[in-house]
């Protein structure tokens, strides 16, 4: 079930939070986290189909969650020398460059216990005294966020969703009351 798949009586998921419920990513206690693109970022014989850390490739992360079923993996001194994108239990996944959009939840019951995202990924961790990781995800999978990263996109042979365009996605977040 999607987002808005859910029945608010006459009116749309849209319709059923007032405006003063829609925010801006940037604004939802949401910190996103960008893959590392530094001098030690892996080169193709860094890789085994095994070993200490799961480094996630636009193939793991799918417009359903996770597939497990080709991983790429990076030992524990390379995944040491990476400066950004790993990831923790309760993250959200988000691809931004090739096949924009996909999302996974990263859950207690995934089987890697060190995962590091890839340079065409970003992390959302959100801050559960404000909104739900689950919910997150959830947004992302709705037609909602697809209609908006659309209109944000850039570029043609690789389309791309920049960070600073992404923090410009607006969501509902609906009143704690």
């Amino acid at each position: 079930m999607c987002l808005e798949d859910v029945s608010y009586g006459s009116l749309s998921i849209e319709e059923s939070f007032k405006e003063e419920y829609w925010v801006e990513l940037e604004k939802a206690h949401v910190e996103i986290v960008d893959g590392d693109r530094g001098k030690n970022y892996p080169k193709k014989n860094d890789f085994s189909e095994s070993g200490y850390c799961l480094f996630l490739n636009t193939g793991n992360v799918t417009s359903s969650g996770f597939d497990f079923s080709s991983c790429s993996f990076i030992n524990a001194e390379k995944e040491a020398s990476l400066r950004k994108g790993r990831a923790k239990v309760e993250d959200v996944v988000l691809t931004t460059r090739g096949t924009i959009g996909n999302t996974a939840y990263i859950s207690g019951t995934v089987p890697y216990p060190v995962i590091r995202i890839n340079s065409g990924m970003v992390l959302l961790r959100a801050n559960r005294d404000f909104l739900a990781p689950e919910f997150l995800c959830f947004f992302f999978r709705s037609r909602m966020f697809s209609k908006q990263i659309e209109a944000l996109q850039s570029g043609s042979a690789q389309p791309q969703l920049p960070i600073r365009d992404l923090k410009k996605v607006k969501l509902p977040i609906p009143s704690v009351e």
